[in-house]
């Protein structure tokens, strides 16, 4: 998968996080409505890099919004909300592994592509 679409990926990942740790989420009904716009707000932003993967405003507006969503929620489950910026930290060391070992692979290919034909086996 390209990076870019990695990206989108982790947001969709990092928005189900959110979706979901809102289902669990007993609040008031303000506070449920405050938590529903913020999602839908997210959701229409992450929704957004489906047509500008490589766009880095538009991600950034993004991840912005989950953040948003995440504060929220944080208002109401402080427990919650660490576990979900966790996941959220580790989706990302994973993109950026990915990302080491694809540079990784395209170096020793292209080390391979420079020896002359005799010395490849």
């Amino acid at each position: 998968m390209p990076a870019q679409w990695a990206a989108v990926e982790t947001l969709i990942r990092d928005l189900g996080g959110v979706r979901a740790a809102a289902f669990g989420m007993h609040a008031s009904q303000a506070a449920s409505a405050a938590v529903e716009q913020a999602i839908r707000e997210a959701t229409e932003a992450v929704a957004d890099t489906l047509d500008a993967p490589a766009d880095p405003a538009v991600i950034a507006r993004a991840h912005e919004a989950i953040e948003v969503v995440a504060d929220v929620l944080a208002t109401f489950d402080h427990e919650l909300v660490r576990s979900l910026r966790v996941r959220a930290r580790g989706a990302e060391l994973r993109s950026r592994a990915k990302e080491l070992i694809e540079k990784s692979r395209g170096h020793r290919q292209s080390s391979v592509d420079g020896l002359p034909a005799s010395s490849r086996k």
